[in-house]
């Protein structure tokens, strides 16, 4: 099998894992950095608050080039369709994993593309239960700067793997990219092609 990429991709502002993650698809990419204010009024529902970000960052990108796919994710954290702020300060961090502790919250992905001025994107969303977490457990995590470096508050891929007890829907979109849905979008979009090599028999 083979991966054809029909256009360079560009992931715009990546947090989190986002990039260890893309690397799993085997597909080459750079980065860009760039400062984009998208405003206050943005809508409430976690759905359309993480699609809308996407749209308006890459719509307001400065200077994209045509010939290239540039790609931007945006994960948010709500219980009961609620939008979590994310912590900023250990005390915060705190009273944060203290509502996380021993219920459901969802993390909701939005990912979206520009190429050849078009624009595109999708949302997916997966509920996470997580254990009851004790006062102990919350500071031990605390310390372990994790809060403060995941776009989300904790990090399955690292020691917060061991404060979840259940996902619901796709693991990696709550650790941070759903890589098996984008490569089916990047597919669907005519970004990559998948190709089956053909075997070759010697005499």
């Amino acid at each position: 099998m083979s991966i054809v990429l029909k256009k360079n991709i560009i992931l715009l502002n990546p947090e989190g894992n986002c990039e260890e993650l893309f690397e799993e698809l085997q597909l080459p990419f750079s980065t860009t950095h760039q400062h984009i204010p998208v405003g206050d009024h943005l809508p409430e529902n976690p759905f359309e608050y993480a699609n809308t970000t996407v749209v308006i960052k890459l719509l307001r990108m400065k200077a994209p080039h045509e010939s290239l796919c540039y790609l931007h994710v945006k994960r948010v954290i709500s219980i009961e369709g609620i939008l979590l702020p994310l912590p900023q300060s250990k005390n915060e961090a705190r009273n944060f994993l203290k509502r996380l502790s021993n219920r459901q919250h969802r993390v909701t992905t939005a990912v979206g593309i520009r190429y050849d001025q078009q624009l595109s994107s999708f949302v997916v969303a997966s509920d996470v239960t997580m254990k009851c977490l004790s006062e102990k457990i919350i500071q031990q995590y605390i310390e372990t700067g994790e809060p403060f470096e995941q776009d989300i508050g904790y990090n399955i891929m690292g020691v917060g793997q061991n404060l979840v007890s259940r996902i619901d829907g796709c693991k990696y979109n709550v650790a941070g990219l759903p890589t098996k849905i984008l490569k089916d979008f990047l597919s669907e979009k005519g970004i990559m092609s998948v190709s089956e090599e053909a075997e070759v028999h010697g005499h």
